[in-house]
């Protein structure tokens, strides 16, 4: 176990080391669940917001300066998912780098407002709020894969134990929408699962991380996520807001 927790600092060492300063942010005109742009003001709160968090932002319909035209990585991308239920209005935050990899995952924002401006302005400030001072950052991924690759993969497993793979179940998990299932993340935000859609109503095929895959499904009020570890049926509850 002392390997691993060394194995661990070696490698978030390099791996903060990698670390730059984004400048750019780019951001829609208008939000793919919404006919037209700027739908209650929505596109303005979140370009106001990330400009209050240090950055020069533009619309995806602006005239980007050479700077981001002739190196799309020194931008970053955001997206905003909606996942309304009934009487419920669910805004995400997935902010993306040039690649279309998620660097950063928004907290679930909702509201039970009546009034739809006020419902949408609500949920996507909290939202927003969650990435409050998570964003200064672009990842060297080079320098992080060759980190990776300096270490003895199979050796790095094998040094963790079991019991120290197994997440939290007193860790609250937030559901953010994609476009197969939903991705589970913890109020950092760090992915722990990602779901897919099945045929069966409140069950997914589910991964947490590289090494445990099985199903995610839901029983009465519970959340449980079963998977096979070295040919033994496991079984965790999960707590999860959808």
């Amino acid at each position: 176990m002392k390997k691993t927790v060394l194995t661990i600092i070696v490698l978030f060492s390099i791996f903060i080391q990698a670390q730059e300063n984004y400048k750019y942010v780019i951001i829609p005109s208008q939000f793919s669940f919404f006919k037209e742009a700027d739908k209650y003001g929505l596109n303005s709160l979140t370009k106001s917001f990330f400009e209050t968090e240090g950055f020069t932002v533009y619309y995806d319909t602006d005239k980007l300066p050479n700077e981001i035209l002739n190196a799309r990585c020194n931008a970053l991308h955001v997206e905003v998912t909606e996942n309304n239920k009934m009487f419920t209005t669910n805004l995400s935050v997935q902010v993306k780098d040039c690649t279309n990899k998620t660097v950063a995952l928004s907290l679930l924002g909702s509201s039970r407002d009546k009034d739809f401006q006020l419902a949408n302005t609500n949920a996507l400030r909290d939202a927003l709020t969650s990435l409050k001072g998570k964003l200064k950052f672009k990842i060297n991924e080079n320098s992080v894969k060759q980190a990776v690759v300096m270490e003895d993969k199979e050796s790095f497993v094998g040094e963790i134990d079991e019991k120290d793979m197994v997440v939290s179940n007193k860790s609250l998990l937030y559901a953010l929408p994609t476009p197969t299932g939903f991705k589970l993340v913890d109020n950092t935000p760090n992915i722990i699962f990602e779901l897919k859609k099945t045929s069966v109503e409140n069950m997914f095929l589910a991964e947490r991380g590289i090494i445990d895959n099985g199903i995610f499904y839901k029983t009465g009020d519970v959340w449980y996520f079963e998977f096979y570890k070295r040919g033994k049926l496991s079984s965790e509850t999960v707590e999860v807001k959808f």
